[in-house]
């Protein structure tokens, strides 16, 4: 059954949105799940010149959405990579293995993401309460934290 009745809206502001450290990385957090029951979150990533996301992966349960923002960022899959700019947009549905990368190695990147469901804002919470500028996760730890949230290297089968 449809929501009826007032429902109220929220204007998210960058100055008050939940910020982040994970290593480099710059997360800030404007919608969380918590208004939309989980339906779906918004972030921005600010990624440094240079600078990689996470490691190749894919997700079981979720989908995520990035608009690019500010500078280049290149999607990396198996099957190659494509930089998008300013204005472009990057659909990653369940079981596509990818990852991401400031494509430029002097100027800062910047994209807003959202992730269906909403509650892998979660992960990114973890990883920046294990994590400070100078120290990184091994590759075990963050592996693990991933298949907390259903996301998975891409050597690991989709099957259960």
């Amino acid at each position: 059954m449809p929501i009826r009745g007032p429902v109220n809206v929220k204007l998210h502001k960058k100055n008050e949105a939940e910020t982040l450290r994970v290593g480099p990385l710059t997360i800030r957090v404007y919608e969380d799940g918590s208004l939309t029951e989980n339906r779906v979150s918004s972030v921005a990533v600010e990624l440094p010149p240079g600078q990689s996301g996470p490691p190749m992966h894919w997700h079981r349960f979720h989908d995520e959405l990035f608009l690019v923002t500010q500078g280049t960022v290149a999607f990396v899959t198996p099957d190659g990579e494509v930089t998008a700019s300013v204005g472009d947009v990057m659909t990653v549905p369940p079981g596509a293995v990818h990852t991401f990368r400031n494509a430029s190695p002097t100027q800062p990147a910047e994209c807003y993401m959202t992730a269906t469901p909403g509650h892998y804002v979660d992960y990114f919470r973890m990883l920046a309460k294990a994590t400070t500028a100078e120290t990184r996760l091994t590759s075990e730890d963050v592996e693990h934290r991933m298949a907390l949230f259903g996301t998975f290297p891409p050597n690991v089968s989709s099957e259960p």
